[in-house]
């Protein structure tokens, strides 16, 4: 027994089942075409296939390969073994056969190289050689014209063999260890390549190993009732450094088996227990992570060319990742060995359709998408995706004992005594999702793996003892005893005690019969038709069984286009439309059935290519009752109108649509003639509908569909009464309800948008504004639209920004509380402004909203300082741009705008004229600079010197008055006289406002040395008074 460590996740193979659904439906589908022999002229002791070769073992040593085609097997060659074969396996890649033979009681592991070329020309060649030992120059010509079979050399006898269908390495399982060879190719003196084997890695497990199986670094075993899957990783240096010391903190394998046997207390008291009871430990499952809580002891021996070892530590490491432990089941027969795993199988799905010859050596690889594992017990089998999930996808319980179990990606073939069972498998619906990242939305569809498996057709042959699966082809070997009673061979279940007398009854002598049969698999396409008659039957009385063949169906195809083996089997302009024609049928019972997940109508509509006016077609050919509308066609109907279709339907399949909605949800009327692809319709019609629900169910959305139907009709007086019925916040509403009556595909007016524009341009603001805040578009799209609306179509003026969208920026920035949002929207509007101001622009329509309303209604716009209005005056302002220079002034006025961010934009704003010397120096303001904005004003506009003292130059920045202002007052006067009478007047007043700040003493000693005294002195006599006061 193995030891388990503690802290791993257990879970109980029971609850594990019966998570798992059970297999209850069984139908009547022949997968089998035709029934060939297979011409062999002895009995077969085993066999195997490759991808269109069968190769036979006979009389212990002799080979036959045939090439399996429709009309039959064509034999290739023959060739004799050196020993009595025992296994024996193909590769593809490499196109070698890799055997485990016995002579003289030794078990031995040999490769067979070249084996098209024997007896080619009726030469019988054959050379012999070790692993690692390439023929040299004398035998140039060699591996052309003759035979190769490579010795392999190993310390323990091997016991089974697997080779990798990707990359064509070896492995071979012995009792407690797997030992890697690595397929690599040399050239001699420019000569053909020679395949050969270097054996790189030793893996030590602590299970007695009976079968091995290996695909692209995904590494499977079996013991008599466990199983390992190890995936070969790659591993940063951290990571591997912690690797190896766990294994370093683990006994070595030898020595715990050692120190587990030699105990002899312990030995005692397993042999004491033995006599009365046999134990066995509970059953256990463990996926992922949790497998390291197997138990099971894992060590790595690196072997091969040092350069190549060094590299392989630093990057690779065995991980487990699945772990399986069964309890035997006794339930059936005594006998512990007969409960015992077989059947290991990793089964690979390739994510291209370049797939080499078998002939030849060519070593492509293949790119992987998905892996399965599959193993067998007597009476179950299990199948799990070890790819990029670890996950158990079936159970498949036998009816009776199995002897032998293979998989493919399409079927589950089982062998017991007598019977060849079939059942379905859930590969496809694992690889479609991992080929393809849509499957699963709206746009495709594919049946769930977790969905319960099917058994065909149950066919019965005499005496079966092997199976092979070989693309379209399963192999079959059967043998009968003539002379033994079928009821003394098979005891009847519950019958143990006939079973152990049946076991001892002496072997027969007489020479058995037998047969090599070739079944020839039904093309997919007609499997797949027989199939959906098949489930015609269960449509009426159980629609889920007629869902779940059209599923099992659908996998097949998938399959089929997934595997490129399968796809070549059958005729592609075949295999595409039969699975969109399986779509649609899918589709169909989404729509029409009571089904949870009806909302798969959609995508299995889509994928079946199907135009809309065809799947209506479809419908119709009920009759018109709201309820043969089920909610998965109307989930389709909808998605497809509001957002799918973008070119218009005919009025023929627009009437129908208006016509499926006014039977089935009269209420989605108005949003089905909003959409673009309804352009078409009738409009009588229409409006007719529109007026019987605006009776049943008045709503704003109603009445706004009926003035947009009016508008197309020209009837304004109509369009007219429909807006006034309601308010403007209530229209608001309706417009949020159904955004596609102002705009379609994104950008494009409607008439309503146009008429709006015209007569309503506030309402069309607040309707964007309301449809921004409720998320239904976003600001660029709203930019794009109100840019279409208001185009003009003259080149020159696609760069002007036009004042409705200016409006709109507007009344977002009343209503935003996001920051970054407020951010942009108050960077949009100032370049506006200041592209305005500078080229002197008007706006092309009115504004909505006036400087002062903002100023009301926004806290982002501040009010004009007073200074400011004193440098407008003294400008020349037209009355139209002034508003944008008053609204540029006020937003820099306000503390929301982040200054440094416009400063990038002040070029365009010269200095030298009113508004560019206002933007400058509230910029300037807003970074802290009063003393550069005192010298502008004073070069510029001095007339603003004094109010942007009094407003700007106060309490911290008091001093400023007589710091900066005081002296350039003075210092501009100078020399001046009474001729700049607002110099001379401004430096009054400052004086007047400094006497009232300062100390006599302090006045004093700011005053000019070369100053006037008629002038200072009564400024001082006034700052004296006022001390002398306080």
């Amino acid at each position: 027994m193995q030891r388990c460590e503690p802290g791993g996740k257990q879970r109980s193979c029971n609850s594990r089942a019966a998570n798992v659904l059970e297999m209850v439906r069984v139908y009547n589908c022949h997968p089998f075409a035709a029934q060939l022999i297979v011409p062999v002229q002895h009995e077969p002791d085993t066999f195997c296939c490759g991808r269109d070769t069968l190769f036979v073992v006979s009389a212990g040593c002799k080979i036959e390969a045939f090439n399996i085609t429709e009309s039959g097997c064509q034999p290739i060659c023959t060739c004799v073994t050196l020993g009595k074969v025992r296994k024996i396996t193909f590769s593809g890649i490499g196109d070698y056969l890799a055997t485990i033979e016995e002579k003289s009681k030794v078990l031995s592991l040999r490769v067979y190289l070249n084996w098209r070329g024997y007896q080619a020309r009726g030469k019988s060649r054959v050379g012999i050689r070790m692993v690692g030992h390439v023929l040299q120059a004398p035998f140039k010509g060699a591996p052309k014209d003759q035979m190769e079979i490579v010795e392999v050399p190993l310390s323990d006898p091997p016991l089974s063999v697997s080779c990798c269908p990707v990359k064509g390495d070896l492995v071979v399982g012995c009792h407690n260890k797997v030992v890697f060879f690595r397929l690599k190719e040399e050239m001699l003196d420019g000569e053909s390549p020679v395949l050969d084997f270097e054996r790189f890695l030793i893996v030590h497990v602590s299970l007695s190993l009976l079968e091995v199986a290996f695909c692209d670094g995904c590494l499977a075993l079996t013991a008599d009732l466990e199983v390992l899957v190890l995936k070969l990783d790659s591993v940063q240096q951290v990571e591997r450094k912690s690797q190896q010391q766990t294994v370093q903190e683990e006994a070595p394998i030898d020595e715990g088996i050692d120190k587990e046997d030699n105990n002899p207390a312990e030995a005692a008291s397993l042999s004491q227990g033995q006599d009365e009871f046999v134990l066995f430990q509970s059953p256990l499952e463990l996926l992922g992570e949790d497998s390291r809580g197997s138990g099971v002891l894992i060590s790595l021996e690196w072997t091969g060319m040092e350069g190549l070892t060094t590299d392989l530590r630093n990057n690779l490491y065995l991980q487990p990742i699945l772990y399986r432990r069964f309890a035997p089941d006794l339930s059936h027969i005594y006998s512990v060995e007969e409960t015992a795993l077989h059947s290991l199988q990793l089964l690979p799905m390739y994510s291209t359709g370049d797939l080499e010859s078998d002939a030849g050596s060519g070593r492509k690889e293949k790119q992987l998408l998905s892996l399965f594992c599959f193993f067998s017990l007597p009476h179950v089998g299990y199948l799990y995706a070890v790819g990029n999930m670890v996950q158990q996808l079936s159970t498949y319980s036998y009816p009776e004992k199995a002897k032998q179990a293979v998989i493919s990606p399409q079927f589950l073939h089982v062998i017991t005594r007598n019977n060849l069972l079939c059942y379905t498998v859930r590969c496809s619906a694992v690889a479609a999702r991992d080929k393809d990242p849509e499957m699963d939305t709206n746009n495709k569809a594919c049946p769930p793996f977790f969905m319960p498996v099917s058994a065909l057709r149950m066919q019965l042959f005499i005496g079966l003892r092997a199976v092979c699966h070989s693309r379209n082809h399963l192999i079959l070997l059967a043998k009968t005893e003539c002379h033994v009673p079928d009821r003394q061979i098979e005891p009847k279940k519950g019958s143990p005690q006939k079973f152990k007398a049946t076991n001892k009854m002496p072997s027969v002598t007489s020479e058995p019969g037998w047969n090599l049969y070739c079944l020839q698999m039904v093309p997919t396409v007609l499997l797949c038709r027989e199939m959906v008659d098949y489930s015609k039957r269960y449509k009426a009385c159980s629609p889920q069984s007629y869902v779940h063949l059209l599923s099992e169906a659908h996998l097949m195809l998938q399959a089929a286009l997934l595997d490129p083996d399968l796809c070549n089997q059958t005729d592609s302009e075949e295999l595409v439309p039969a699975f969109k024609e399986n779509c649609a049928q899918l589709g169909d019972c989404y729509s029409q059935f009571e089904m949870d997940d009806f909302h798969l109508a959609l995508p299995y509509y889509k994928m079946s290519g199907l135009s809309l006016n065809d799947l209506i077609s479809r419908r119709l050919l009920w009759e018109n009752e709201p309820q043969k509308f089920g909610k998965g066609f109307m989930y389709y109907l909808k998605h497809s109108i509001y957002e799918d279709i973008e070119e218009p339907l005919n009025e023929e399949t627009a009437n129908q649509v208006l016509h499926v909605f006014k039977l089935a949800e009269p209420t989605q009327i108005p949003h089905a003639l909003c959409s673009p692809c309804m352009r078409n319709v009738c409009l009588r019609t229409a409006w007719d509908h529109l007026e019987r629900l605006s009776a049943i169910s008045p709503s704003p959305l109603v009445m706004l569909t009926k003035a947009t139907v009016a508008l197309r009709l020209e009837d304004l007086q109509k369009y007219q009464m429909a807006m006034e019925r309601y308010t403007e916040t209530r229209l608001v509403c309706g417009f949020v309800a159904e955004p596609n009556l102002l705009r379609h595909h994104g950008f494009v007016a409607t008439e309503l948008s146009c008429e709006l524009k015209r007569t309503q341009p506030g309402l069309l603001v607040a309707v964007f504004v309301a449809l921004l805040e409720s998320n239904k578009i976003d600001l660029k799209e709203a930019e794009l639209f109100f840019k279409a609306l208001c185009a003009k179509g003259d080149e020159a003026n696609e760069e002007e920004t036009p004042q409705l969208l200016v409006d709109f920026w507007e009344a977002m920035l009343i209503v935003c509380t996001q920051e970054v949002m407020v951010q942009v929207l108050l960077m949009k509007l100032v370049s506006v402004y200041i592209q305005r101001t500078a080229r002197k622009q008007q706006p092309d329509k009115r504004p909505l909203k006036t400087v002062e309303e903002l100023i009301n209604s926004c806290g982002h716009f501040g009010r004009i300082f007073s200074w400011i209005h004193t440098i407008n005056a003294a400008g020349s302002h037209s009355q139209d741009t002034l508003g944008d220079l008053q609204k540029l002034q006020s937003i820099l006025c306000g503390s929301s705008i982040d200054v440094k961010s416009v400063l990038p934009l002040l070029h365009q704003l010269p200095e030298d004229e009113a508004p560019g010397l206002s933007i400058h120096v509230l910029c300037s303001v807003r970074l802290g600079e009063c003393e550069r904005v005192t010298d502008q004003l004073l070069d510029r506009c001095p007339e603003a010197v004094l109010p942007f003292a009094n407003c700007e130059m106060q309490q911290e920045k008091q001093s400023l008055w007589w710091k900066k202002l005081l002296p350039e007052l003075c210092k501009r006067t100078k020399g001046a006289g009474r001729e700049n009478g607002i110099l001379v007047s401004s430096l009054k007043e400052t004086l007047a406002m400094v006497a009232t700040a300062l100390q006599p003493v302090d006045f004093l000693s700011i005053l000019p040395d070369d100053g006037v005294a008629s002038f200072f002195l009564p400024h001082l006599l006034e700052c004296s008074r006022k001390n002398s006061i306080t």
